[in-house]
């Protein structure tokens, strides 16, 4: 690995185009938040012709935006949500992760949080269990967002729209033999999420697994994440046993919403 600036790793593969694109981007700080053409070139070190074309994608994919009248750029909307994004998962992550540590301390069970990323279930924090069983969902992996317990509760409360767009996109995969195919009772399970406020599945993802997954809400009372514990099935869990896992973990998402201002 090459080594730029004296301590800054070079990638191994450079795309020209994107590293243009990037260098762009990196033109705009606090104090410089609007750009013409010309300066632009100037600070790439780029020709005009070749910033322009590249200007022109980044404001179609609304990466950067012109002003009508004056023709200089500035930062567009779609960096401002990746960043809401990254800033949501970082304030997610830290408003969760006292409670998790505690739920698993009193479960003994494996506890995962994720979040819908650009239409994708995406594990962004994880406490391993005490037993034998390894959940093979590390932090940053990505899911169809129909994919398990976490998927199953983001899934059920987005609008009905938007998750008719993302069925279809994405259609429902069978990962066991007990995985839910069919679309129509697919659909059925998520109502009956949405009406008890959390979901039981059983070997549904995993086989041996049994998973107990709840929501978690921001201030605007919107589900933004899915708090589950992964829970080796064994030789069986009694059903008593489930429905205090499921308490317990009501319970904790409720803590943690309440850090994210839900309530209050």
């Amino acid at each position: 690995m090459n080594v730029r600036n004296g301590n800054e790793p070079e990638p191994a593969y450079r795309v020209q185009t994107l590293e243009r694109a990037l260098d762009i981007i990196d033109c705009f700080t606090f104090e410089t938040k609007e750009l013409g053409l010309v300066e632009i070139a100037r600070q790439t070190g780029l020709n005009k012709t070749t910033v322009k074309r590249m200007l022109a994608n980044l404001t179609h994919r609304k990466y950067l935006q012109q002003d009508p009248k004056t023709k200089r750029y500035k930062l567009g909307m779609r960096l401002f949500e990746l960043g809401g994004i990254v800033f949501s998962s970082f304030s997610l992550r830290k408003a969760a992760a006292h409670f998790m540590d505690l739920l698993q301390k009193e479960t003994r069970s494996t506890v995962l949080l994720g979040v819908m990323m650009e239409e994708e279930l995406v594990y962004v924090d994880k406490r391993e269990g005490n037993g034998m069983v390894r959940i093979s969902s590390d932090i940053g992996w990505r899911r169809p967002l129909h994919y398990g317990m976490l998927g199953m509760i983001l899934s059920a409360y987005l609008v009905a729209e938007k998750r008719e767009e993302i069925l279809k996109k994405y259609p429902l995969t069978a990962y066991t033999r007990r995985t839910i195919t069919d679309e129509e009772k697919f659909k059925d399970r998520l109502e009956e999420i949405r009406e008890q406020g959390y979901v039981v599945e059983n070997g549904e993802a995993v086989e041996g697994i049994i998973g107990i997954a709840a929501p978690i809400r921001d201030y605007t009372h919107k589900v933004i994440a899915a708090l589950g514990l992964a829970v080796p099935a064994g030789h069986g869990v009694p059903r008593e046993a489930i429905d205090d896992l499921a308490r317990q973990l009501q319970e904790t998402c409720g803590k943690i919403s309440a850090e994210l201002g839900h309530g209050s």
